[in-house]
């Protein structure tokens, strides 16, 4: 199915997976913001276009682009790897093309490189025709992208349209995850994505490619629009605020990111929920860590990989904790799973919170050569003072992680931006944020992509890393939008 049809078919309120678990909408609409923010159930699929244009077709709708941006985040659907689906959210395809995550199939012949290892080896040429283009974890994720923007622009207008009397922070929320889904298309794929746009009747508007700047710029806008109308829920602002600041960051607007997060308070955090697999209805979303049983993991954790990866495992962070799989792959490969994701594939995952805004803040301090961008990153270590006084275990920090002790400050300013990305890299692990950090590191801060990326020999099927630092659009958008023509650069 091409992605504009698609687009068009998540417009007619047919979520592209839902959870068959009865719901009673009706209840819901009376229930306040900061009640409906989270993931939840949804009704049966709708197959009836106007059964949507109710109050409750409308709450429904709104559900349905939550728990779609469930799936392209972090989402999984094991029941259906038999039959080929990838594990294609947004962590795991980011988690591979960083320095997060390996292929766990490495080892294979040369020659034979599976989707997973096409993607962890940085070798993706850009396809003009869908039907030579070969399986890869990126097309799915960019789809799954694409059809939340689709639901969410459809939710927005029934909303508006057939639920008007429903606080405005519902409609604020939808933009706030308009906005996310767009900073997440313009970390991990190339200069040049098309932000079609979907009505609440099904009519979309085909757009011409968007350069990475163009899209970041969109997502700042709907931050705004998000934060205009969530004034009565402080959980949707808060997601929209530290949003914007991951926005600016990647726009190298550091002052207006700290800004943009300044009112973040140090109990926000904003989880997608996922189901346990042995528990619940086969067809709910595990989170991407889910292995089913028989099958190894798609992954393992890096570790210094490629020369330039960080060493994850190796450094003993309990922040990027790894352990062995319980064996190896069908090639001998020993497989390292996350210690902060269960093997049930039902722990929650973080989009948004206190940690990211701290960061943000530290960042930006940085930048304006303001030494309390130290300061800012040991308040999130530990409670000490210095490293003389601190106790071993030291205390845990604003992050609740305890054995963290001081930071200290290298001297150089590069030494600095490392020791930075660091934190962020650990405090973030396995959330989607590498990827973008990676090129940010390269784009606004002079690195050489070979001194940020994994290179030179590669386990797998490639035999060499390639040198790919974002993913193509995939061909299918060439061959269904006549306005798109193409990447615009595949730099960072």
């Amino acid at each position: 199915m091409s992605l504009s049809l698609r687009a068009s078919r998540a417009a007619r309120g047919i979520a592209s997976r839902r959870r068959l678990v009865p719901l009673l909408v009706a209840v819901l609409a009376a229930c306040s913001p900061d009640q409906v923010v989270g993931s939840a159930d949804l009704p049966n699929d709708i197959l009836d276009p106007a059964a949507v244009k109710t109050p409750a077709g409308a709450m429904a709708a709104y559900r349905g682009a939550l728990v779609q941006l469930d799936a392209a985040f972090g989402g999984y659907q094991p029941y259906v790897v038999h039959f080929g689906h990838p594990n294609g959210s947004f962590i795991a395809t980011t988690g591979l093309l960083s320095d997060e995550l390996q292929a766990g199939d490495l080892g294979g012949p040369l020659g034979t490189s599976s989707q997973y290892e096409r993607v962890d080896a940085r070798t993706l040429p850009e396809y003009t025709d869908p039907s030579t283009e070969p399986d890869a974890t990126y097309r799915t994720t960019y789809s799954e992208l694409q059809v939340v923007r689709a639901q969410a622009r459809q939710a927005i207008g029934l909303l508006r349209t057939y639920a008007p009397d429903t606080s405005p922070a519902l409609t604020g929320h939808l933009y706030a995850v308009l906005g996310y889904t767009e900073v997440m298309l313009a970390e991990l794929f190339c200069s040049g994505i098309p932000l079609t746009t979907v009505d609440f009747d099904g009519d979309y508007t085909l757009a011409p490619p968007s350069t990475t700047e163009e899209v970041l710029q969109h997502a700042v806008a709907l931050f705004d629009t998000a934060l205009t109308l969530a004034a009565d829920s402080a959980r949707v602002m808060n997601l929209a605020r530290v949003g914007k600041g991951r926005a600016l960051l990647d726009l190298d607007r550091y002052a207006e990111a700290a800004q943009a997060v300044a009112d973040v308070p140090d109990d926000f955090r904003y989880l997608e929920n996922y189901y346990d697999q042995v528990t619940t209805t086969p067809d709910a979303f595990a989170n991407f860590r889910y292995r089913p049983a028989g099958f190894a993991w798609f992954a393992t954790v890096s570790n210094g990989e490629g020369g330039t990866g960080l060493d994850y495992i190796a450094s003993g962070d309990p922040r990027t904790a790894a352990v062995p799989d319980g064996g190896t792959n069908t090639y001998g490969v020993t497989l390292y799973v996350p210690a902060k994701y269960s093997a049930s594939g039902d722990t929650p995952i973080v989009l948004a919170d206190a940690i990211e805004a701290h960061l943000i803040r530290a960042e930006a301090a940085l930048n304006a050569n303001d030494p309390s961008w130290l300061a800012t990153l040991n308040a999130l270590r530990t409670t000490c003072t210095d490293a003389a006084s601190c106790p071993d275990p030291a205390p845990p920090g604003l992050g609740g992680v305890a054995g963290l002790p001081p930071l200290s400050d290298p001297g150089t300013r590069d030494a600095r931006v490392d020791l930075l990305f660091r934190e962020r890299a650990a405090w973030l692990f396995l959330t989607g944020h590498r990827q973008g950090d990676m090129r940010r590191l390269i784009r606004q801060y002079g690195r050489a992509p070979s001194a940020v990326y994994p290179t030179g020999s590669y386990p797998g099927g490639t035999g060499a890393y390639g040198t790919d630092v974002t993913a193509p659009i995939p061909a299918s958008e060439r061959a269904f939008n006549p306005k798109f023509t193409g990447c615009v650069s595949r730099g960072a």
